[in-house]
């Protein structure tokens, strides 16, 4: 490689470094999103209750399926005490406005069983997803990002540290 090939590699992991850098901290759990029977949710709907939010986009459905009755059934008894609050959410930036009634259509319509439409990809950009996942995300008390996981296949032993790290969260607050 060159001088001037070294030199430009430097420029770019450089750029790249700094550009992370100036990003600085994730904003707080902040949202104001319709679920599939057109109810505004908040994130003031889970009170002080530390938050999981499971979710992603439509070729993440699987996994959130996959993923989703075991973390419940992981933290039942969290979940259970309200000491967690658990939302889920469809990452839907993107769908083609004559498609959307058919999408709203496709969840589930027991009004227990809500899931934030996430039509302009809020979630995504304020917090970052993995494309073609289920996103985990975890925030404390404060609203403060506290880890986001990017799931596929079901792995037991991120299992066990995904169920560590909340309670661990929980424990500490």
């Amino acid at each position: 490689m060159t001088r001037l090939g070294r030199f430009m590699v430097v420029l770019v992991v450089a750029g790249a470094v700094s550009a992370s850098w100036a990003r600085g901290p994730l904003p707080p759990l902040d949202y104001a999103i319709e679920d599939q029977f057109g109810t505004l949710h908040t994130d003031e709907d889970c009170g002080p209750a530390v938050v999981m939010l499971l979710g992603g986009d439509r070729k993440g459905v699987a996994f959130i399926e996959e993923w989703g009755p075991r973390l419940h059934d992981a933290l039942a008894i969290e979940l259970d005490d309200g000491a967690l609050c658990s939302v889920g959410f469809a990452h839907l930036k993107g769908v083609p406005f004559f498609v959307k009634k058919k999408v709203v259509d496709s969840f589930p319509k027991d009004l227990e069983s809500w899931t934030l439409l996430d039509w302009k990809g809020h979630i995504a950009k304020t917090w970052g997803a993995e494309k073609d996942a289920a996103n985990f995300y975890l925030f404390d008390r404060s609203g403060t990002l506290v880890r986001r996981v990017g799931l596929r296949e079901f792995d037991r032993d991120l299992l066990d540290e995904i169920v560590e790290a909340t309670r661990s969260v929980l424990d500490n607050e």
